[in-house]
């Protein structure tokens, strides 16, 4: 860790001298200066420094124009004013003029070293920022080496190589499966590959669990108008809307079994018949598809045909989970601290150290999309934010048939916003039919629509 570095400037070369001793014993490195013109002309060379202590009375230049010409160089320097009885109206002055804190002569060490401390943390706060937003502003070069690469954020070597495979499949024609937990991004690799590969194309993006099963087929590949009952009008499908582009089968999973077999027909002679007709259209559209399921069980138990996860798994991207690249979560925290601000037109907002340790220790089962949420409610709520996920209610005052129904509603939310708001990703692993999860979902009011917006 970078040693910490105090700059202290004031003419009593007794008191320079002291406060020198006190910071060393502390284990931090003390810049002494007599001269604030020396002490401004170090800042100015960029000597790195975590914070200033200077005397508010002093030659040549005054405690308020020192500290008005230190925020010049750089506004976010903590500078801790030390002042003499019948200055301290004038250190206030300082203090609304952005200087971080004043003692009052004589100076007791532990006040100062406990003002000087917070100050530190602050500053190693800053720097950590600064460091981060820098790697933020690499852009991955065409052979995708960098630490933003389109709308993904990671430096990890396993990012790093998934950056990588990205713009090596992204010209190819066969079929892309991409491979992992909920929250990890999957559909912003598809939007890379495309964006590489067919930048001018349509981009066309399914989400597979979320279309009833009676109406995939006539979603995918259109229909004629009487097709089925209810079809009163011609339905351009979504291989048809994607042209020469890209088409995106989210949770490709769901996809009912019956379905499966006329999608591989479909990749195999690239073309298909629209519900209702017998006219062969082409499939001229690049097909990449995403599971947040192991495949192997899936097919294994008859859920998912093995031709077609070998005809979809002709290129195979996994994407990590966020514990496997721990190293990413300060960059991540930080590009979404910037995406909040950004959007919110708010100033940015400043992370403790103990929110920053506590998010860098968890789990993270929702994966990125989880983290992005925790900082973005940070960032409205601030402490609030902590406190609230760390309070413990005793239990309610209810007949058990309620009481239980309570829990039972928050579990299936918790499950529910895990997801993604997606009935399709979780009937199974709650052992419901699809139609039982809706039932309870509508019971409890749960509104997906808002889950997934999340």
């Amino acid at each position: 860790m970078e040693k910490v570095r105090i700059l202290v400037v004031d003419d009593d070369s007794y008191l320079l001298s002291a406060i020198g001793q006190t910071l060393m014993l502390h284990g931090w490195e003390a810049v002494l200066e007599s001269d604030p013109r020396e002490a401004l002309h170090l800042l100015e060379k960029e000597v790195a420094v975590h914070a200033v202590v200077s005397d508010i009375r002093m030659p040549y230049i005054d405690g308020m124009e020192f500290q008005r010409r230190v925020a010049e160089m750089d506004a976010e320097l903590p500078l801790l004013l030390i002042t003499g009885h019948g200055d301290v109206e004038l250190a206030v002055k300082a203090i609304r003029a952005g200087a971080y804190d004043f003692l009052e002569k004589p100076v007791d060490d532990e006040v100062l070293l406990s003002a000087l401390q917070r100050g530190v943390e602050k500053r190693q706060l800053i720097l950590e920022n600064r460091r981060l937003a820098a790697r933020l502003t690499e852009v991955a070069d065409g052979q995708g080496n960098g630490s933003f690469f389109h709308g993904m954020v990671g430096a990890h070597a396993c990012m790093q190589r998934l950056y990588r495979h990205i713009v090596r499949m992204a010209k190819q024609n066969d079929p892309v499966l991409i491979c992992g937990e909920t929250g990890t991004g999957k559909e912003l690799v598809a939007r890379a590959l495309h964006q590489i590969g067919r930048p001018a194309m349509p981009f066309v993006g399914v989400n597979m669990a979320a279309i009833p099963g009676d109406m995939v087929e006539a979603e995918l590949f259109g229909c004629e108008k009487g097709a089925f009952t209810g079809a009163e009008r011609v339905r351009v499908g979504k291989f048809e809307l994607a042209g020469r582009g890209t088409i995106f089968l989210d949770e490709i999973c769901s996809l009912d079994v019956g379905l499966q077999g006329k999608l591989l027909r479909a990749l195999e002679e690239r073309s298909y018949s629209p519900l209702g007709s017998n006219e062969l259209r082409p499939l001229a559209a690049r097909v990449v598809a995403s599971v947040n399921q192991d495949m192997g069980k899936e097919v294994a138990a008859g859920r998912f045909r093995e031709d077609l996860f070998y005809r979809l798994n002709a290129f195979s991207l996994d994407m990590p989970p966020l514990k496997a690249r721990r190293e990413d979560i300060p960059l991540l925290i930080e590009f979404f601290r910037q995406e909040y601000c950004r959007e919110s037109g708010e100033k940015l907002v400043s992370f403790t150290p103990d929110f920053l340790t506590e998010l860098e220790a968890q789990e993270w089962p929702g994966n990125v999309r989880e983290l992005r949420n925790r900082v973005r409610r940070f960032c409205v709520l601030g402490e609030e934010a902590i406190e609230g996920e760390g309070e413990k209610s005793d239990a309610p005052r209810l007949p058990l048939k309620e009481f239980v129904a309570l829990q039972e509603r928050e579990y299936l939310l918790a499950v529910l916003r895990t997801h993604g708001g997606r009935v399709g990703a979780v009937h199974q692993l709650l052992g419901l039919s699809r139609k039982g999860l809706y039932d309870k979902v509508k019971r409890y009011g749960i509104d997906l629509d808002a889950l997934r917006e999340e």
